[in-house]
């Protein structure tokens, strides 16, 4: 006889798998049924065991990625696009398999890691931030927060840079000359390069002593 209903083929095979290869009906049946039969025709387990564990089977080789690598994307801040393109998936199967872990939808984010590490080394704080951005300061903290970036010091407003600072400390200037390239005041100079453990550069003078000596030579008085 001909069986086309599945569950009166999942009844046909419960059957055979007790009382073993008997008369065989004709059955219509996929390849991935077939495997599922001739396992029955085997060991004799119960086809409906055996079918959810083939199932299970065809999905674990098909995927392309673990629930753990989904699961450390995830607490990055991805969403399920970011994720797919990361682990090589279509976003849809992401998506299944995330509400499969339980883990709730990220909403889609308008900015990446790089242009937020870009403004934090720029010493913005997370309201700055957003601000640049678009968006609201508690995503930009969240996110933030997940690539391990510490908040930055509300006491400060930085006009420069540490490097820019520790580059012109190291060419001799002092904190006069160094406030005058940089725009600001020469005490704001003074307590960043204090913070930074650099010593203050010795005065400069407008003439050496060689220059002093030569014209002392010649008679000058000291204001000539």
């Amino acid at each position: 006889p001909l069986i086309k209903d599945r569950d009166t083929k999942l009844r046909y095979w419960d059957g055979m798998a007790t009382h073993r290869l008997g008369t065989v009906p004709k059955v219509i049946i996929s390849k991935a049924e077939e495997a599922i039969l001739k396992r029955i025709r085997l060991w004799e387990m119960v086809p409906s065991e055996i079918y959810k564990n083939y199932q299970q089977s065809l999905r674990d080789r098909s995927r392309l990625f673990t629930d753990q690598q989904l699961i450390d994307l995830y607490e990055q801040g991805l969403n399920d696009k970011e994720i797919g393109e990361r682990l090589g998936a279509a976003n849809t199967t992401v998506n299944i398999h995330r509400r499969r872990l339980g883990l709730e939808a990220h909403s889609r984010r308008r900015f990446t890691d790089e242009q937020l590490i870009e403004l934090y080394d720029k010493k913005l704080n997370d309201r700055e931030i957003a601000e640049k951005l678009g968006v609201a300061r508690p995503n930009v903290s969240s996110y933030r927060r997940r690539l391990g970036l510490k908040a930055q010091d509300r006491r400060y407003k930085y006009l420069f840079a540490d490097q820019q600072l520790i580059e012109l400390h190291e060419q001799g200037l002092n904190d006069r000359e160094i406030a005058f390239e940089l725009g600001v005041q020469p005490d704001t100079v003074c307590k960043r390069r204090n913070r930074l453990g650099l010593k203050a550069q010795d005065r400069r003078l407008l003439f050496t002593d060689q220059q002093l000596i030569a014209l002392y030579e010649k008679g000058m008085i000291d204001r000539e």
